[in-house]
């Protein structure tokens, strides 16, 4: 019994991730509208402006030495052996699909946003430089064909698969990378808010902090704030009057103060020598009859 072909797993899922793709770029398309869809767009521009900068240093300085030993012979030669024709294709012809290709990525793939920190914009900047060096690979298929038949061999169809795509690729990633960071760094700048979120996150939360203070305070001042210490009420007791009726109460009564004494005279000097308290009493004379 034959079995039935089953469709390849592998391709099933290929497919859905260039949907996801695709649905992920149309998102992207339509988020340019707003703010933040501006700011990567800019982002982005940036990166790329910094790469076209570079590269037309590059190829202006090649011009010159080029030109500087080009003799004109009179047999006829394509316009790209000419110095100007060297210099637009190494500026603008061939990188093309590079330039393309990483501003795609870097606008809807993988975008430089503010809010984003160095290593994960280095590796968004890496991400664009690795597809644009593929496509440039991609598309050195067609002069790397042409070049083969041409010459009857087809090491150049693996030259223009591999080294020169990737000698070219280097170069423009290292340049691209730079032109990200300038862009992150000028569009972290344009936002301070954005570049010190870590900061307000702290700030909000010791301003959430005091407000909780500042509310329970009210609540809680008279335990917060410390009282007048008082001196203590003199005691009173309850004093019963013998007159008066029982259970009334009056202030407790200040002793008098102690009376002097008189000192008692020495003996020898008294009236106590005298003895005749001690007499036996009188007799009668009976007068008293």
């Amino acid at each position: 019994m034959t079995p039935t072909p089953q469709p390849d797993a592998a391709t099933d899922r290929s497919s859905r991730r260039a949907a996801v793709f695709v649905r992920r770029a149309v998102v992207g398309v339509r988020g340019l509208r707003s703010d933040q869809g501006r700011q990567r767009l800019l982002a982005a521009a940036t990166a790329l402006g910094v790469l076209l900068v570079a590269r037309f240093a590059l190829g202006l300085a090649a011009l010159v030495g080029s030109a500087l030993g080009f003799s004109v012979t009179p047999w006829p030669s394509d316009f790209t052996s000419t110095p100007v024709g060297q210099f637009l294709g190494s500026f603008v012809l061939y990188p093309f699909p590079f330039y393309l290709v990483a501003f795609v990525v870097l606008l809807l793939v993988r975008p430089v946003d503010p809010a984003l920190s160095l290593p994960r914009v280095l590796r968004h900047g890496l991400v664009a430089g690795a597809a644009g060096t593929v496509a440039l690979a991609v598309v050195g298929i067609v002069p790397g064909v042409a070049a083969s038949l041409s010459g009857g061999t087809w090491v150049n169809l693996a030259l223009y698969l591999t080294t020169i795509p990737f000698a070219a690729g280097v170069v423009d990633t290292a340049l691209l990378l730079v032109g990200v960071v300038l862009a992150w760094h000028a569009a972290r700048s344009a936002t301070p808010a954005v570049g010190s979120a870590a900061d307000d996150a702290v700030a909000d939360e010791s301003l959430v902090d005091a407000g909780a203070i500042a509310e329970e305070a009210p609540a809680g001042l008279g335990d917060a704030v410390p009282q007048p210490a008082h001196e203590p009420a003199p005691a009173r007791h309850d004093v019963t009057s013998e007159d008066g009726p029982a259970g009334s109460a009056r202030p407790a009564a200040v002793p008098p103060p102690a009376r002097a004494t008189r000192p008692t005279p020495p003996r020898g000097t008294s009236a106590a020598d005298d003895w005749s308290r001690f007499a036996p009493p009188a007799a009668d004379d009976g007068d008293d009859r």
